[in-house]
C-alpha cells in the first residue's frame, strides 16, 4: 500500500466524504434490536456519514434516511423516542413505507392531494444478527446478504449478542478519524506503552483468522474459527480466555471473562469528520455457562452482578480512554505521513483491515 492511500481521508475532508458515500453501501451496526421493543419505537444512528434512523413497525424493523424531502429537515431530532414519523417543520406524515400520507392543508397550498405528490423517505435495507440490526444503503442490484457478509463470523455474533435484560451503554466524542480508532483494537503491540502492560504477548499466546473484510484474534486457545463458532451457537463452555472481532467497516466485539462469568463488549467507531468520531458502546453478561463457577457464587449472582458491572465497566473505559489518547496523538499528524506503516507479525490485522478499506473504498490510483 503506498503513502497516499494509507492516509487517504485520515485529514482531507474531501476525502473522507468520497469515503463515506462508499461505505453506506457497506452492512453497518446501526443499533440494538432491544431498543426497538414496542411498536413505534425509534433510535437514530449513522450510515455512510448520512443520519437514518430506525423504527418498529408491528412485527417489521425499516429504516430510513432522516431527512424530509419536502424541506430537508430532520424528521428524529433525538437520539431515540417513539412515535409515528411527523416532520416537526411542517407536520409532513409518512407511513411505514415512507410515503407521505398527511400534508396540512395540502389542497390549500399545493393543489394536490398528498397520494400524487412526489415525496417519499429514501429507505434502507435493514437485517438483524441476532440482536444487532445493520443497514446499509441499497446499491439498485443483487448483492450478499447481511449473513454472506458476516461469513464465519455470524453464529459468533448471533450467540454473543443474545442480550440479558440489563444492557450497559457509553459513548463519547474522539477527536481522531473512525479507521484510526478501529485500527487500534487491531493492534497487540501497544500493550505495554499505552496500557502500561507488564509484558508484550509472544506470537505463540495469539491467533489470528481473516474472514472476507473482517478478522479475529483469540488468545488461550488452539481451536478454529468454526469450532469456536459450533461452541457459540450450541451454547457449551468456551475454551478461549479472550476474543475479539473486528467487523469491518467499524465494529469491534469483544467477548472475555470477569470471572466465572463471560462477558461482551460491542464498541463502534462512527464518523463524525476526517479528525473526529463518535465511540459508541454496550457491554454485558452473555447467556456462555460460566467457567468453575461455584455454588455459593450461582446463589448469590443476582446481588454481586452490580459490582461486578461497575468493574467491569471502569475496566473497558480505562482501556477506551488510553486507546483514544493514542489515536488523538496519531491525529495529530496523520498529514504529515511520509510513507506505509512499517507492521509487524502482531499489528497483520491492521494491515487486513487497509486492504479491506482499498478494497472497498478504492485506491489512490483506482481515482486518478
Amino acid at each position: 500500500m503506498d503513502r497516499t492511500t494509507w492516509t487517504h481521508s485520515l485529514a482531507d475532508t474531501h476525502a473522507f466524504r468520497l469515503e463515506q458515500e462508499k461505505l453506506g453501501g457497506v452492512w453497518t451496526l446501526l443499533g440494538l434490536s432491544a431498543d426497538l421493543k414496542s411498536d413505534n419505537d425509534w433510535f437514530r444512528a449513522t450510515l455512510g456519514g448520512r443520519s437514518v434512523f430506525v423504527q418498529r413497525f408491528g412485527s417489521e424493523i425499516l429504516g430510513f434516511e432522516n431527512v424530509c424531502p419536502h424541506r430537508s429537515y430532520p424528521l428524529r431530532t433525538a437520539e431515540n423516542g417513539n412515535g409515528p414519523i411527523i416532520c416537526g417543520f411542517h407536520h409532513w406524515h409518512y407511513d411505514r413505507r415512507g410515503h407521505v400520507v398527511g400534508v396540512p392543508i395540502g389542497m390549500e397550498v399545493f393543489r394536490t392531494k398528498p397520494c400524487d405528490m412526489q415525496a417519499r423517505l429514501r429507505p434502507i435495507e435493514i437485517a438483524l444478527c441476532g440482536s444487532l440490526v445493520f443497514g446499509r444503503f441499497s446499491a439498485g442490484k443483487p448483492t450478499e446478504t447481511l449473513q454472506q457478509f458476516l461469513g464465519d463470523g455470524w453464529a459468533i455474533l448471533a450467540a454473543i449478542s443474545t442480550l440479558p435484560p440489563t444492557v450497559h451503554r457509553f459513548g463519547r466524542r474522539v477527536e481522531a478519524n473512525w479507521r484510526l480508532m478501529m485500527s487500534i483494537t487491531m493492534d497487540d503491540y501497544h500493550i505495554v506503552a499505552v496500557h502500561n502492560r507488564p509484558s508484550y504477548h509472544m506470537n505463540a499466546d495469539l491467533q489470528y483468522w481473516r474472514f472476507g473484510l473482517h478478522s479475529a484474534l483469540v488468545t488461550g486457545s488452539k481451536d478454529t474459527l468454526q469450532s469456536i463458532a459450533d461452541d457459540c451457537e450450541a451454547n457449551r463452555c468456551l475454551s478461549i480466555s479472550y476474543q475479539i472481532l473486528n467487523i469491518f467497516p467499524n465494529l469491534a466485539i469483544s467477548l472475555f471473562q470477569a470471572r466465572p462469568y463471560w462477558y461482551a463488549n460491542i464498541q463502534q467507531f462512527v464518523p463524525v469528520s476526517a479528525e473526529r468520531s463518535k465511540w459508541r458502546g454496550w457491554f454485558f453478561p452473555t447467556t456462555f455457562p460460566a467457567a468453575n463457577e461455584s455454588a455459593l457464587e450461582r446463589r448469590f449472582r443476582r446481588f454481586s452482578e452490580p459490582i461486578r458491572a461497575r468493574i467491569v465497566r471502569h475496566y473497558l473505559e480505562k482501556i477506551a480512554a488510553e486507546d483514544h489518547a493514542a489515536c488523538e496523538r496519531l491525529q495529530e499528524v496523520a498529514h504529515q505521513a511520509a510513507q506505509p506503516p512499517i507492521l509487524g507479525s502482531q499489528e497483520v490485522r491492521v494491515g487486513w483491515f487497509q486492504e479491506a478499506y482499498e478494497q472497498t473504498i478504492g485506491s489512490e490510483e483506482d481515482k486518478a
